[in-house]
C-alpha cells in the first residue's frame, strides 16, 4: 500500500499548526520585543522618593511654639504631611510660597474624603524666625532647632512615626495626592 496524503490527512496537520501559529506566535514575538527593547526601570508606583532605609522623625530639636520638646508620639497614629521651611535663623519663615504650599497639602488631605481625618499637618519653621500669621486651625506649627533632613520638601510620614516619601521642591501635588490615597487605601483607611 501506497501512502497517499489526501486532503483530509493534510487538514488534520493544518489545525494543530494553525492553532500554534494563533497562540504560540504572537507570545513569542512579544517576548522578543520586550526583551530587546531598551526601557528605563522605575522604582515602583510611588512618585515621591521612598525614603530607605526607614527611620523615624527626627524629633530632638523640634519645639512646640511654646517652647515644649516634641516627642515621636506626636507623629503617631495618624498619616502626617510634613513641610520644613527652608532658611536659618532670622528668616522670614513661612512666605507666600510656603503659603501656597500650606494651601496644596490642606487641599491633598480634604481631597481624601473620609481619610482625611487619618491625616495631619505639620509645618516645621526654623527657629528664630519670624512667627506665621494665622493658620487654618489644622495645621500644627513646630519650631525647628535642626533638622538633619532636605529642607524645603515635603515628607508622608507613617501612623507609626517612620518618613516614608520625600517630594523635593516643585512636586506634582497630584502625585502626593494619589501616593496618599493609595497609602490610606492599603491601609484600610480610605
Amino acid at each position: 500500500m501506497e501512502a497517499v496524503m489526501t486532503n483530509g490527512n493534510r487538514r488534520q496537520w493544518m489545525i494543530p499548526l494553525a492553532l500554534a501559529a494563533v497562540f504560540i506566535l504572537p507570545l513569542a514575538a512579544s517576548w522578543t520585543m520586550y526583551s530587546l527593547q531598551p526601557f528605563e526601570k522605575r522604582g515602583g508606583l510611588e512618585h515621591g522618593e521612598l525614603l530607605t532605609p526607614v527611620e523615624r522623625v527626627p524629633v530632638s530639636g523640634l519645639r512646640t511654639l511654646d517652647g515644649e520638646r516634641v516627642d515621636v508620639s506626636r507623629f503617631q497614629g495618624k498619616w502626617t504631611l510634613l513641610y520644613h521651611v527652608p532658611g536659618g535663623e532670622n528668616t522670614v519663615g513661612c512666605d507666600a510660597d510656603c503659603r501656597s504650599l500650606m494651601d496644596t497639602l490642606r487641599r491633598v488631605r480634604l481631597a481624601q474624603d473620609e481619610g482625611m481625618r487619618a491625616v495631619q499637618r505639620v509645618l516645621l519653621e526654623p527657629a528664630g524666625s519670624a512667627r506665621p500669621a494665622a493658620f487654618d486651625d489644622g495645621l500644627q506649627v513646630l519650631e525647628s532647632q535642626q533638622w538633619p533632613k532636605a529642607k524645603g520638601a515635603v515628607y508622608i510620614v507613617d501612623r507609626q512615626g517612620f518618613l516614608a516619601l520625600r517630594y523635593d521642591a516643585g512636586f506634582d501635588p497630584q502625585g502626593l495626592l494619589d501616593d496618599l490615597d493609595r497609602l490610606l487605601r492599603l491601609a484600610g483607611e480610605g
